[in-house]
């Protein structure tokens, strides 16, 4: 008898659409492990693995004995030093949770079209926008994100492995990268929350030189 919960790919394309597939993933098997053990994370691979393969990479983890990597913020931090705009184009709420408190000053904007998986934008932005926070992070659509562009604003993303010459990121960056854009913010950085190359293929990604970057930061 499987210790899954039935209906558990639909629930993990909800939590990943409102808190990303990294998140999400550290999320579900932490307490799968703490409540079936790591059996169930085994049977979690085998049956979801290759349809989420950040899921699998992070059961992969858990099986090794690994368990769940820390989240440093603060190679990412360095590298938006100066800034004054900061564009996130994706979701991992785990790692923005920890940067957005640590860039105060900083005018925050999140790309809010062009997801594979679309979140509850007012909700995931309402985690961002309380007490002294509030105003100070935007919705920004996909016609007008160049106006967020200047010496001093920066555009980031999140990468989901790769090796040495490519990176896996989401679809939803192919409609915002390019040369021109390149050239019209400080900095394009690729934070990688998985670290390494998935398991198996790369579903949901989109692969692009690692040399588009301005920095790519590991987890």
């Amino acid at each position: 008898m499987s210790s899954l919960p039935s209906a558990f790919g639909q629930a993990f394309r909800v939590a990943a659409a409102e808190l990303g597939m990294a998140s999400a993933s550290q999320l579900m098997i932490r307490e799968i492990a703490g409540g079936a053990g790591l059996e169930a994370v085994a049977e979690l691979r085998d049956r979801y693995g290759r349809e989420f393969p950040v899921l699998d990479h992070a059961a992969a983890r858990w099986l090794s004995g690994e368990g769940e990597p820390a989240i440093d913020p603060e190679p990412v931090l360095a590298a938006l030093q100066g800034i004054e705009r900061l564009l996130v184009v994706g979701l991992e709420a785990a790692h923005l949770d920890l940067l957005l408190p640590a860039l105060p000053a900083v005018e925050v904007g999140f790309i809010t079209e062009g997801r594979a998986l679309m979140p509850e934008w007012r909700r995931v932005l309402a985690n961002y926008t309380s007490g002294s926070d509030e105003g100070r992070v935007a919705a920004v659509g996909l016609s007008d994100f160049q106006l967020w562009a200047g010496p001093r604003a920066a555009l980031l993303t999140f990468i989901y492995g790769g090796d040495g010459h490519v990176v896996h990121v989401s679809g939803q960056w192919l409609r915002v990268a390019g040369p021109d854009v390149r050239t019209q913010f400080r900095s394009l950085i690729g934070w990688d929350v998985v670290g390494g190359e998935l398991h198996v293929y790369p579903r949901w990604f989109a692969e692009v030189a690692r040399s588009t970057f301005t920095k790519v930061l590991g987890s």
